[in-house]
């Protein structure tokens, strides 16, 4: 299993430069941003394994390109887990896939630890590192330095858990979040608006059938949309009284049906509820308005058998993506029109032209998996036209794995730039930057910026200009 080597963890944090003279081709003129990339940067400490990919500790990792090549830094977010693991050299806490050592006393009623590892939000003057069930940390964009939990001056509590996925309005600024939690009417989404100076100006909530794992949501210009799938817990005891972890908690229940809530901007509040077939949904591509119709990319799994490779990482020898998806919801008659989208692969992680967010899109990026003779994790990213039906795939080649690629603009036309993403090389356990030529028939490689270390695989990335 040669991808298994990009689970590794990486202890050191480094700062160096990387001269043009290294760099693979050419760093566009163009491209002068910082490319960032979270994820864990460990999956074990010292004899233990963590129970599930989503407990291992955040890492950030930031490459600036430069007239002069280009500079990469990584640091660990110093959250509470981070720093009692590190301090005591195994697992003291509670997290997603795994309780605390020593028994259900030692697990009642405490919260799975924030791994601050999942995603990059950089909004209101903060970069942000997001997790699932606790509150965002900020980092110093430069050094990446910990600054501290983020509680926008009080305003999210406590039990306001902050999504990993929230999305900047391109026209007004504003920045959209969710969390899922229990309150005084049974479980329900928390909705949080934060204006462009970075302070939470609006917050409001509306309840759900069940307890669900609602991992991201879609923003259009005038809506927010979030599908609930019927992934979620039965009963919150097991877990509550510590007898389980979360993800041992959690469920796929079909009959639980699923449905998708609109939410209108202006109020904050559902417009419309819409009840679909039940499939299993973690990210979504761009989301617009066409007509009466609200349009929704997404990736599509038919079920949750994805979660065996998530709570075994160092074992699974097969990776499984997703199939890219299109609803279309009708906001007048209350009808759902969907379809697949083209796709030669299995993928994950959908991009697109963020400049295009919200309005009329043809092209979503997604890691992809392609038989070439070394399976297990994502080993090619793949250009999907949702208005012709092209797909384009660029195959790393064997032992080269990556993750979510993100859209570097350089002209104006939607797609007219580079796709930038992190490479795993087996055969030399070390990564490198790449760029790839957004617009070419092959996806074909611009740049590649080798780096000293490997980057462990990791979720989310973003991009700063």
């Amino acid at each position: 299993m040669a991808h298994v080597g990009g689970f590794e963890a990486l202890e050191q944090e480094f700062s160096y430069t990387i001269p043009n003279s290294a760099v693979r081709g050419r760093i566009p003129p163009t491209v002068r941003g910082t490319f960032l990339r979270i994820g864990p940067g460990r999956n074990r400490i010292g004899e233990d394994t963590f129970g599930h990919w989503f407990d291992g500790d955040g890492m950030v990792h930031a490459l600036t390109f430069t007239d002069d090549g280009a500079w990469y830094r990584n640091r660990y977010v110093r959250t509470p887990k981070y720093l009692k693991e590190t301090a005591a050299g195994r697992i003291v806490c509670r997290s997603f896939g795994h309780n605390a050592p020593g028994g259900q006393l030692k697990n009642i009623g405490r919260p799975p630890a924030n791994a601050a590892n999942t995603s990059i939000a950089n909004h209101g003057g903060r970069l942000l590192a997001l997790w699932e069930g606790g509150r965002p940390w900020a980092l110093d964009p430069q050094t990446l330095e910990t600054l501290g939990e983020c509680n926008f001056d009080g305003a999210l509590g406590l039990a306001d858990p902050f999504s990993a996925h929230g999305h900047t309005h391109p026209q007004t600024g504003y920045y959209y979040n969710h969390g899922v939690t229990i309150g005084p009417g049974g479980p329900r989404i928390n909705l949080y608006e934060i204006n462009p100076a970075g302070r939470l100006t609006r917050k409001r909530h509306f309840n759900i059938d069940h307890l669900a794992f609602v991992h991201g949501s879609g923003l259009s210009g005038r809506h927010l949309v979030l599908l609930v799938h019927p992934l979620g817990m039965a009963s919150v005891w097991p877990f509550v009284f510590g007898r389980k972890a979360f993800d041992e908690a959690i469920e796929y229940r079909p009959e639980w049906g699923m449905k998708a809530y609109v939410v209108s901007l202006e109020t904050l509040k559902v417009e419309r509820v819409f009840e679909l077939a039940p499939f299993v949904l973690f990210h979504y591509g761009n989301c617009r308005e066409e007509g009466e119709e609200l349009v929704v990319d997404l990736i599509r799994f038919e079920d949750f058998a994805v979660a065996g490779q998530l709570r075994d990482v160092f074992g699974s020898s097969a990776a499984e993506g997703g199939k890219p998806w299109q609803y279309r919801f009708n906001l007048r008659t209350g009808a759902v029109r969907e379809a697949a989208l083209p796709t030669r692969l299995g993928c994950e992680f959908p991009q697109f032209d963020l400049r295009y967010s919200g309005r009329e899109s043809r092209y979503l990026y997604t890691a992809a998996i392609a038989d070439n003779g070394t399976p297990g994790f994502f080993n090619a990213i793949q250009r999907l036209d949702t208005r012709s039906g092209e797909v384009v795939v660029h195959d790393l080649g064997p032992g080269r794995f990556t993750s979510e690629a993100m859209f570097v603009p350089e002209g104006d036309a939607e797609g007219d730039g580079y796709l930038c993403a992190v490479v795993y090389d087996a055969a030399t356990h070390r990564s490198e930057v790449v760029l790839l030529d957004a617009r070419s028939d092959t996806l074909g490689e611009v740049a590649a910026v080798p780096l000293r270390n490997p980057v462990p695989f990791g979720f989310h990335c973003g991009y700063i200009q």
